[in-house]
């Protein structure tokens, strides 16, 4: 073969592998929606219970569960929960129990399920952070989008262009946000959320990656979400206890030990 037509198969297939690497927008989870609550199971009594909800975080060895809509990061937010102050235990809530998705399909790269979505409801959530016997409930979402090239794509007809016109889009728009939860009664501690964008709208083949400043992003967006969890964390565990509304169900007290040798009750 001559070393021209070789020559230009090689640029031929690294032009080619810059296009398939365009686009890298990671938005997991897709087949699942999450409502903090269904609509149809929402009445009146459900509201009541929510205004007379109080604060219950324990002041010490308090047990973790978390569930999270983006499973790639999940060994990262076991780490940044173990960390948090006075978290004794930490239970991760698997896709399993919750949507019924297997830990394959979370992590062979397919998220664009055709069935409906699959509902992830806060009651249910709670239940099985009950079951773990879990006395405070995370829910974390995390993603970002890419759009992988912009309007100079259009130049690029030829095989010389591709290789030096700056089509290439590696703009990440990235977020994370959490809900802490009590697991006993649905008290909502705290909403927390960050975002992040990075990169550049107009860069070539041999500029920095799309994927790169993903992995950068969400090595802050992580910390920015420890730093918000632990102030929360701080914050309520130093709150004094609030007084319980006119009117509430208090819990019935035990009644006083007899002493030893008195004869019992009639």
């Amino acid at each position: 073969m001559p070393r021209t037509a070789s020559t230009c198969l090689a640029l031929a297939a690294l032009a080619l592998a810059a296009l398939s690497g365009c686009g890298t927008s990671h938005m997991p989870a897709r087949g699942a929606g999450f409502q903090m609550d269904r609509e149809a199971e929402i009445d009146d009594e459900d509201i009541r219970k929510a205004f007379e909800a109080r604060p219950q975080m324990p002041t010490s060895s308090m047990r973790l569960a978390y569930y999270t809509l983006d499973p790639e990061v999940a060994p990262d937010l076991e780490k940044l929960f173990t960390a948090l102050p006075g978290v004794t235990s930490v239970y991760r809530i698997p896709s399993l129990l919750v949507t019924g998705e297997r830990r394959l399909s979370e992590e062979n790269g397919n998220r664009y399920g055709y069935g409906p979505p699959r509902e992830v409801s806060l009651k249910k959530l709670r239940l099985l952070s009950a079951r773990a016997n879990a006395d405070v409930l995370v829910i974390v979402d995390h993603g970002y989008q890419n759009l992988g090239v912009n309007p100079l794509i259009a130049t690029t007809s030829l095989l010389l262009p591709v290789l030096f016109v700056p089509y290439i889009d590696t703009v990440v728009k990235g977020y994370v946000e959490a809900f802490v939860v009590d697991v006993r009664n649905g008290y909502l501690y705290g909403h927390v959320s960050d975002e992040d964008q990075r990169g550049e709208p107009y860069a070539t083949i041999y500029a920095k990656k799309a994927q790169e400043y993903a992995k950068e992003q969400w090595f802050d967006l992580r910390s920015s979400l420890q730093k918000q969890l632990v102030t929360l964390v701080e914050n309520e565990r130093a709150r004094k206890p609030e007084p319980s509304p006119p009117g509430a169900t208090l819990p019935l007290a035990a009644p006083p030990a007899a002493p030893p040798g008195a004869a019992p009750a009639p």
